[in-house]
């Protein structure tokens, strides 16, 4: 969906102006970890007024010194809101979220969600996150013999349909 690999059959045709967005699980790759925050975001985004910056960066909890100190000194949530904080400057149409709640507190986490519902656009979210999975996801997907299957039921029934699939795969090799 983000374009990073290309199909090994069929074709793949996107709206050029449709805008994706991409938290990967991986976000330290994306970040120079030697600049500042507000210097890693305006060269991401040159021509963004200094003042913007650093009042949009505070919206995220990166204000004052935080978002002056070098990249590489923040903590790993902190790292994560200044992805968070990348990608929504662009105002995505969809958002991709590859593990989103790694490195979070309990209170980001809850942003992240209320984020989450409150985002007018597409949103597809791997995550291992129960929580995170009840408060905002709609619909479930799995994987299942390499096919992707959707599950119609609540994150709890499907908890519960997995669990009872295991007890009879454990009760047939006794």
């Amino acid at each position: 969906m983000a374009g990073l690999m290309e199909p090994t059959s069929g074709v793949v045709l996107r709206n050029p102006k449709l805008r994706f967005a991409r938290f990967s699980q991986h976000f330290v790759d994306q970040l120079d970890l030697s600049l500042s925050p507000v210097d890693h975001f305006m060269k991401t985004y040159p021509g963004v007024q200094l003042q913007q910056v650093r009042t949009f960066l505070g919206s995220f909890g990166l204000s004052g010194d935080l978002a002056l100190r070098t990249i590489n000194t923040l903590s790993g949530g902190q790292k994560s809101r200044l992805v968070f904080a990348i990608i929504s400057w662009r105002k995505p149409h969809v958002l991709l979220l590859d593990e989103p709640t790694n490195h979070l507190d309990i209170e980001t986490i809850d942003a992240l969600s209320n984020a989450i519902l409150n985002f007018a656009g597409g949103v597809l979210l791997v995550s291992h996150d129960e929580r995170l999975i009840t408060l905002v996801c709609e619909q479930i997907w799995y994987l299942n013999n390499n096919t992707v299957v959707s599950f119609d039921g609540s994150f709890e029934e499907y908890k519960n349909t997995l669990l009872k699939d295991m007890e009879e795969k454990n009760a047939i090799k006794i």
